[in-house]
């Protein structure tokens, strides 16, 4: 089992309802996708991560290195060494952490799992629906440009929403590019509507020097509030505080 982890650290959660939140992340190196908007685009490819990085004090930046692969064990005291008691969850990000669904199922840190998946593989999220607390669910857009077959990319992505929605808290985002239209989103919220209304829906505005109007996320924000409960505009906050 090739594992790869580009970085843990703990820091604040800045994406979605739970921005604000303590967590140690563990950042999975590898994706399926290609995003331009990507902001960790060094984790697409596995090959450069023989070396995991890891925080030695919240907040610093003081790093050291380990070989991959940590191991479950190693892992899993990792974690512990950098919990602090206002920390909540520990955040399974990347890259894409599905593609490592076989290892993460093996982990017992003692703590809440808070997923971040661009919820493209569907068979590998359904290994990990009974230990996920809380699912944070990308759906990619058209403009995106994250695939060369965004239909079915859109249907696995539902899937998974679908697996996940049973038996954890979840939600869904969607990066807002200025090109961004009604139409390109409608796939989406129709999509998620079918499968409950009351997924919370979470549009984020592109963290570039290309930032859509507040006319066009009111403009979003609407449309996708006439099928579903509870939609919410959220920028990425970290970035506003320089962290991690």
């Amino acid at each position: 089992m090739n594992i790869y982890i580009s970085e843990i650290f703990n820091s604040i959660q800045g994406e979605g309802p739970y921005a604000g939140v303590r967590q140690v992340f563990v950042r999975f190196a590898g994706c399926q996708l290609h995003c331009e908007y990507c902001d960790t685009p060094q984790t697409r490819d596995t090959a450069e991560y023989t070396g995991c990085r890891i925080e030695r004090t919240p907040g610093r930046g003081d790093f050291y290195y380990i070989n991959n692969p940590p191991g479950r064990d190693g892992l899993a005291g990792i974690i512990r060494d950098l919990w602090s008691p206002s920390t909540r969850h520990v955040s399974l990000t990347g890259g894409e952490p599905l593609i490592h669904a076989d290892f993460i199922k093996t982990l017992d840190p003692g703590y809440p799992l808070y997923l971040e998946t661009n919820a493209g593989l569907p068979q590998q999220a359904r290994k990990l629906k009974d230990i996920i607390a809380i699912a944070s669910c990308d759906i990619k857009l058209p403009e995106h440009n994250s695939t060369d077959n965004y239909s079915e990319l859109l249907k696995n992505e539902l899937e998974t929403i679908s697996i996940l929605n049973q038996t954890s808290h979840t939600f869904v985002k969607v990066v807002v590019l200025p090109e961004t239209t009604k139409h390109s989103i409608s796939l989406a919220v129709d999509g998620i509507a079918s499968i409950d209304k009351n997924i919370p829906l979470i549009l984020q505005p592109v963290t570039s020097d290309r930032v859509p109007s507040a006319g066009l996320l009111f403009e979003l924000m609407d449309f996708a509030g006439e099928k579903l409960k509870d939609v919410r505009a959220i920028p990425q906050t970290h970035r506003m505080m320089n962290l991690l």
